[in-house]
C-alpha cells in the first residue's frame, strides 16, 4: 500500500503540474453545463410573422392584437406602399427576416358557412424542421384558444398552411447543411492550430524569430496554404449530403464562394490565433476544439434557434462565425437565396478574421521581440 500511495502521490503532482488539462477537465463541464442549461429549450418565443390583413375589419384587429401580446409572436403588419405586402413577405421569409406569414382573407370569418372564402393562409419557412414544426402546432393551440373566446365553430379546419423550402419537413435537410459549418470551421481551425505550436515543440520557431521576414508576413503565410484545403474539404461534405443525403442544392455554388472563402478565413485566423498564443500542440488542439464545436453547436442557431436563448448567450452568439454562416448555406441551399440577402453576414466574419488575423500578429510580434 506505501508503494501504491507513493505512485498515487507521483501521479497527482504531475496533475498539479499540468495546469492546462486541470484547466479543461474543470472548465468544460461547467461551460457545457450553462450552455445546455440556457440553450436547450424547447420554448417558443419571438416568432417574427409577418401578417397581411385583407379584410381590416374589427375581427381581424382582434386577432392582430391577440397575436401581438405575449412573447411567442414578433408580429409586423404589412401594408401597401411601393410594393405589395405579398412581396415583401416572400423576400422577408427568404433572407430569414420572418419565420411565418399570416394572411387574413377580405371576408375573414371563422363561423362562416363557406370555409374556402374565409380560411386563413398560413405560410411557414420549412428550412428549420423543428421550428417549423413547432410553430405549427403553436398556431393550431393559439387559433383554438381565439375561436374558443369567440364562442364560434372550429376555426383549425378554416386554416390553410403551407410550408416553404422543406415542405417535407426532412430534418436532414435541416441538421446536415448546419454540419458543413460545424465540421468546416473545426476542420480549418485545426489546420493551423497546429502549425506555429508545431513549429514551437520542433525548435524551428526561432528560425522564424531571426528570418527576414515580418509578422504579418509569417503568419499569413501559414494560413494561406489552408484555404485551398479547406476549400477541397468542403465540397467533398457538400457532395455527400447532395448526393448522398439527397440534400436539395437550389441556390448557386457560385454564390456560396465568396462566402465560404471568409468563413473558411475567419476559421484559419481563429486557429493561427490559438496557435501562437499555445505552448505545444496539445494546448492548440485542445482550445481549439473547446473554441469551435461548443460554440457553433450550441450558440449558432444549428439545433436551436437564437431567439429562445439567453440574451447573454444572444449576445456572445454574436461573435460566433457559425452564427452567420449558417444562416448564408441554408439560405442558399434550401431556399436559393442570393448574394444581397447576406451582406450583413459577409461583413461580420470578414470583420471577425481581420480581428483574430491583427490579434495573432501582435502576439506573435511581442514573443519574437521577447525573444530577439
Amino acid at each position: 500500500m506505501n508503494r501504491t500511495l507513493a505512485v498515487s502521490i507521483k501521479e497527482f503532482a504531475h496533475i498539479l503540474r499540468d495546469p492546462t488539462s486541470l484547466t479543461i477537465v474543470f472548465l468544460l463541464p461547467l461551460v457545457m453545463t450553462f450552455l445546455y442549461s440556457y440553450a436547450m429549450s424547447f420554448d417558443l418565443q419571438n416568432v417574427k410573422t409577418a401578417i397581411i390583413d385583407e379584410a381590416n375589419s374589427e375581427l381581424s384587429l382582434d386577432l392582430c392584437r391577440r397575436l401581438s401580446t405575449g412573447d411567442v409572436y414578433s408580429t409586423h403588419l404589412l401594408e401597401g406602399g411601393p410594393e405589395s405586402p405579398s412581396v415583401i413577405a416572400e423576400a422577408g421569409l427568404r433572407d430569414g427576416r420572418f419565420h411565418q406569414i399570416i394572411i387574413i382573407p377580405r371576408d375573414f370569418d371563422p363561423a362562416a358557412t363557406d370555409r374556402s372564402r374565409s380560411r386563413l393562409r398560413i405560410i411557414i419557412d420549412g428550412s428549420n424542421t423543428n421550428m417549423a414544426t413547432r410553430i405549427h402546432q403553436t398556431n393550431g393551440r393559439f387559433l383554438t384558444e381565439f375561436n374558443q373566446a369567440l364562442g364560434r365553430g372550429s376555426f383549425t379546419s378554416a386554416m390553410t398552411t403551407h410550408i416553404h423550402y422543406n415542405p417535407a419537413l426532412r430534418s436532414a435537410d435541416f441538421f446536415v447543411p448546419g454540419l458543413v459549418a460545424i465540421l468546416l470551421v473545426m476542420i480549418s481551425a485545426l489546420l493551423t492550430s497546429l502549425s506555429v505550436s508545431r513549429e514551437k515543440e520542433n525548435g524551428s520557431i526561432d528560425l522564424l524569430f531571426i528570418s527576414p521576414l515580418r509578422s504579418w508576413e509569417i503568419i499569413l503565410g501559414k494560413t494561406l496554404p489552408y484555404i485551398a484545403v479547406s476549400l477541397f474539404v468542403e465540397l467533398l461534405i457538400l457532395a455527400a449530403a447532395v448526393f448522398w443525403f439527397e440534400i436539395p442544392f437550389r441556390g448557386s455554388l457560385l454564390v456560396l464562394f465568396p462566402f465560404s472563402l471568409l468563413y473558411i478565413f475567419s476559421g484559419l485566423a481563429l486557429g493561427i490565433l490559438i496557435s501562437t498564443a499555445a505552448s505545444n500542440q496539445k494546448t492548440a488542439m485542445f482550445a481549439t476544439l473547446l473554441a469551435t464545436l461548443l460554440p457553433s453547436i450550441m450558440l449558432s442557431g444549428f439545433i436551436f434557434p437564437l431567439s429562445i436563448l439567453h440574451p447573454i448567450l444572444q449576445a456572445i452568439s454574436k461573435i460566433v462565425p457559425a452564427t452567420y454562416f449558417l444562416k448564408i448555406i441554408r439560405g442558399v441551399a434550401l431556399k436559393g437565396a442570393d448574394v444581397e440577402h447576406f451582406i450583413f453576414e459577409g461583413l461580420a466574419m470578414f470583420l471577425f478574421a481581420l480581428i483574430l488575423q491583427f490579434i495573432a500578429i501582435r502576439i506573435f510580434t511581442k514573443k519574437r521581440e521577447k525573444h530577439t
